[in-house]
């Protein structure tokens, strides 16, 4: 199974983010589907059946947050993998830790180890292979999420989906 753990927003702020984006922010890559959109916090890689139990025995263990939100209002642009994103201006440093602490847990049981600086965004655009133009509307949009969930990345003829495997509400 290849596994991340990741924030998912409520459905009417995916519809919100579909909006604005059909609005003012075009690229020349394909479209995330708003069923996808979510934040990814610690990408695990293949995690098998057996370890599953292990790995969600050790987040039971964390601190963990329970609803929350964020304003998404900035946009960026990685170029190597022609991703247009959308997020959060203000630095997370709640998330942060939160990160730290989920890699962790993953490598307990042998998930791999995130080297790249954690930057939370919504992947609005995959295969980009030219720089978005700017939006012509400014992003301010809400991000509300209820607690951690354990998503499982799923390739199929319609392309990728991502199925909640365990949740966390933090409470």
């Amino acid at each position: 199974m290849r596994l991340f753990f990741g924030l998912d927003p409520l459905a009417e702020d995916k519809r919100a983010i579909d909006a604005w984006r059909a609005r003012v922010a075009t690229a020349d890559g394909r479209p995330v589907p708003p069923a996808n959109f979510h934040l990814t916090l610690a990408f695990l890689g293949e995690i098998d059946e057996r370890r599953l139990e292990a790995l969600c025995d050790a987040v039971d263990g964390l601190s963990l947050p329970g609803a929350g939100e964020l304003c998404l209002d900035r946009v960026g642009y990685w170029p190597k993998p022609g991703i247009f994103w959308l997020g959060p201006g203000v630095p997370q440093p709640a998330l942060e830790t939160l990160v730290a602490d989920l890699g962790r847990a993953g490598q307990r049981v042998g998930a791999r180890r995130e080297r790249r600086r954690f930057v939370p965004h919504i992947t609005l655009y995959r295969g980009c292979r030219v720089p978005p133009p700017a939006p012509a509307e400014a992003p301010a949009l809400p991000f509300r999420y209820r607690g951690v969930t354990l998503f499982e990345s799923r390739r199929g003829r319609d392309g990728v989906r991502y199925e909640p495997v365990a949740a966390w509400d933090g409470g």
